[in-house]
């Protein structure tokens, strides 16, 4: 969902919002930072309305230590949602799931690059044409970051843990066997943006392109 110019604070979206979710906005300076966090909320609501899932809405959530949300009336439905520039993205499952978005207009720095990235995915990285390597930068982040999440643990869990194999039709996860398998997927998130999702377990056979909805 694309958030600019939305007022998330108008009638018609209060369905879609928590009260906690509008305090915590409130203490937003900028606005379109506070748009954005109100959309991204927005945002699962509608789309646990367009799935159908057995919720009230709003959808009353928790989340672990590590910041991570769990529907508390919807057993076997995972959530998980990411925002960055003026989009958000969220993603529905029956199994842990993890997406997350990035804004690319930025060049990534070395330091950054060195800090993300494993041997196996610099040496990779550094064979891939230099008017490529931005975007291909992001995807790592992306997917790294969706593993993460649907992990549950975020950035508590060391990168160095596992790399990322992106010379394979789709990014594939090659971890010690520590962490729970996963498959993942690169989103078409539009023009200046990555994103992808990760969903626990290995699906040689999910289809190419899973169902995005855009609101």
């Amino acid at each position: 969902m694309d958030a600019a110019g939305q007022n998330f604070m108008d009638e018609r979206w209060s369905r879609y919002l928590s009260a906690g979710r509008q305090e915590e906005a409130a203490g937003i300076r900028q606005e379109r930072h506070r748009q954005l966090f109100l959309g991204a909320e927005a945002l699962l609501n509608r789309s646990l309305e367009a799935a159908g899932a057995p919720v009230e809405l709003p959808a009353a959530y928790t989340r672990n230590r590590h910041g991570k949300p769990y529907l508390t009336a919807a057993e076997g439905l995972y959530v998980n949602w990411s925002h960055s520039g003026t989009r958000a993205v969220c993603a529905l499952s029956d199994r842990e799931v993890g997406i997350d978005l990035q804004d690319t207009c930025r060049e990534p720095g070395e330091a950054l690059i060195r800090r993300v990235l494993q041997p196996e995915e610099r040496d990779f990285y550094e064979r891939t044409p230099t008017d490529r390597r931005k975007k291909l930068f992001y995807e790592y982040w992306t997917v790294k970051e969706s593993v993460l999440k649907a992990f549950g643990t975020g950035f508590c869990t060391s990168l160095e843990r596992f790399y990322v194999r992106m010379d394979r039709t789709y990014p594939e996860v090659i971890s010690s066997g520590a962490l729970p398998s996963y498959t993942c997927r690169l989103l078409d998130a539009g023009e200046g943006y990555a994103a992808a999702v990760c969903v626990e377990g290995v699906h040689p056979g999910m289809d190419a392109q899973i169902p995005v909805k855009y609101l």
